[in-house]
């Protein structure tokens, strides 16, 4: 048997969990209302909004590293994002956190350590955005940029002609105002732990356990070689345009732009965009006008106009790279080796922050409506975080136990955990859930039939005879009502003292978030409810780590016996008794 752990969380991790969390709501509200006026400063905002929430965060719980974890959270919360341009946002986030994180822990937790700390994560998004643009554009995007304020200062005969002291004074007000968000967390923190007895209840939210954390999209394949090909590409392609190799640059850059169109069509929907070929036009005609215009009084330049398509090249060039990069970085390969390198607690903590991230966006109102009970309010929010940190608590501490059976496709897997079941049933336990039976026609499997632990009904789920209105996956073709039949299985399932549940069995679909996905995710919300479920060898450690489940007893058939499995049910049925009359 193989015993895969389920390790309580620190405090510092369920209160990271629930700061990341309302951070990400707040980034989602206040983020899509900007989007949708359209307005040009919408990170700046958000920085601005980061800061004062988790200066206030840090000053109603203490803990060391609270600041950190619960950007990190934030960020890869982001990674959910319709968008294929993850990267950015994920990265501005992060970066504010570990700015402000650091600051406070040299300063210490005062309003220096908050005002310094807040300076510079919001200063942090000006230089991110500078450094995205000379990323995407190349330094002949600053030389324009000069170019054109200066042609700007000649033509209105005002202000210094120096760029220089333009950017010293936007850097100025950013770095104002960070500290006047640090000012506000710091402020607001203090208040609310004078009043906070005497605020109203804050709600309580009803957590809906996600699969973002190893969710994957359906029809994409994933590739951790294709992965270091694109980073290697976009190098690659960028080394050319810079050493004005313009013919292998173009050749080997529109391959590889034709490969990723192909590829990856779902995640190239910003360079369909309007807005972005207008800037892309605006920009190549600024270059043609103002290459050297200033020093040569010729507002016309064929150097110019190369140099902005140059740029324009270079820009769709990143932004599908990008995009591709993003894509492949959901792979579920790299999530379940960082959980087994260390990480488990940040994804048991990311996986609770993604259970209240609806109930959340539904209780906190959009900034453009009317608010009558000051629900906005960053008190309000403090209030409803440790009424959410207690639900993380419960929750936390309530995983199911899982047995897993596991063999080889055609093993006996299914004839392994009958025995189990029957034998247990046989001992007064109360078996539900399914089996999934094999049909056979001339000695050759045709499908399977589902057959109900409770009532011995049997369903057909899956045959390999072609039909149009059916799902395939690989040989077979499975049956919607099957399907359905299955789930109401496992969400008739009731928590228990004798019952359990077998989940015969959990395979590719269920891991795309297909299938019996869904009925899991109810099982596990139960609580302590036993499940038994049928996984084959190369998917049990993606099945262990989808779902919010406690320990995981992992038995080969090819190894252990339905003896072993029948006596950990056993203790494990019994130590639900226990709790339950505890």
């Amino acid at each position: 048997m193989q015993l895969i752990p389920f390790k309580p969380l620190r405090s510092v991790w369920l209160k990271a969990a629930v700061a990341g969390s309302l951070w990400a709501t707040i980034e989602i509200i206040i983020g899509s209302f900007l989007h949708n006026l359209s307005f040009p400063l919408s990170g700046t905002v958000l920085s601005f909004a980061g800061v004062y929430l988790l200066v206030s965060f840090s000053g109603v719980w203490k803990e060391k590293g609270l600041i950190w974890r619960a950007g990190l959270i934030c960020a890869l919360m982001k990674s959910i994002s319709p968008s294929a341009i993850i990267l950015g946002p994920m990265i501005g986030i992060l970066s504010e956190a570990f700015l402000l994180e650091m600051t406070v822990r040299l300063f210490g937790r005062n309003l220096i350590g908050y005002m310094s700390g807040g300076a510079l994560a919001v200063f942090s998004t000006l230089v991110q955005k500078v450094v995205s643009l000379i990323i995407m554009y190349g330094f002949d995007f600053v030389s324009i940029l000069a170019a054109l304020y200066k042609f700007s200062i000649k033509q209105i005969k005002a202000g210094p002609s120096d760029p220089v002291y333009i950017v010293v004074l936007i850097g100025a007000i950013y770095l104002v105002a960070g500290m006047t968000a640090g000012l506000l967390g710091y402020r607001t923190g203090r208040n609310y732990l004078k009043k906070r007895h005497s605020l109203a209840d804050a709600y309580e939210i009803v957590l809906k356990p996600g699969e973002h954390t190893f969710g994957v999209e359906v029809k994409q394949n994933y590739s951790l070689s294709l992965l270091l090909l694109n980073v290697c590409a976009m190098v690659l392609s960028l080394v050319l345009l810079n050493y004005e190799l313009y013919f292998p640059a173009i050749l080997f850059s529109c391959a590889y732009l034709v490969f990723c169109f192909i590829r990856y069509r779902s995640s190239i929907k910003r360079l369909g965009k309007i807005s972005l070929w207008i800037q892309f036009l605006l920009l190549t005609l600024i270059a043609a006008f103002l290459w050297n215009g200033i020093s040569t009084s010729s507002y016309f330049s064929v150097d110019g106009l190369v140099i902005g398509l140059k740029m324009i090249f270079r820009a769709v060039i990143i932004i599908t790279g990008f995009a591709a990069v993003s894509t492949e970085l959901r792979n579920p390969v790299i999530r379940s080796v960082s959980y087994e390198r260390g990480l488990a607690s940040l994804y048991q903590s990311l996986g609770l922050a993604f259970t209240a991230l609806p109930g959340l966006i539904a209780i906190l109102p959009k900034p453009e409506r009317k608010n009558k009970r000051g629900r906005f309010s960053v008190s309000f929010i403090l209030k409803q975080a440790e009424t959410l940190l207690l639900q993380f608590e419960k929750e936390h501490a309530s995983r199911p136990p899982v047995i897993i059976v596991t063999g080889e496709i055609g093993e006996g897997k299914t004839t392994f955990v009958s025995k189990v079941a029957g034998t247990l049933k046989e001992k007064g336990y109360n078996p539900t859930g399914f089996l999934a039976l094999g049909v056979h026609e001339n000695g050759k499997r045709t499908g399977f039939d589902l057959l109900d632990l409770h009532s011995s009904q049997k369903t057909e789920i899956c045959r390999n005879t072609p039909y149009k209105d059916r799902l395939q996956h690989g040989h077979y073709f499975f049956n919607p009502d099957g399907f359905a039949e299955g789930n109401a299985i496992l969400k008739k399932a009731q928590v228990n003292a004798s019952n359990f549940v077998v989940i015969d069995e959990i395979g590719p679909l269920e891991m795309n978030n297909k299938g019996w996905s869904d009925a899991i995710r109810h099982l596990c919300v139960q609580g302590s409810i036993l499940q038994l479920w049928v996984v084959r060898k190369s998917l049990v450690e993606k099945a262990a780590r989808k779902w919010n489940v406690g320990n995981v007893f992992v038995f080969d058939i090819a190894k252990d016996t339905a003896e072993e499995v029948i006596r950990k049910a056993e203790e494990l049925l019994q130590q639900v008794t226990a709790k339950s009359s505890s």
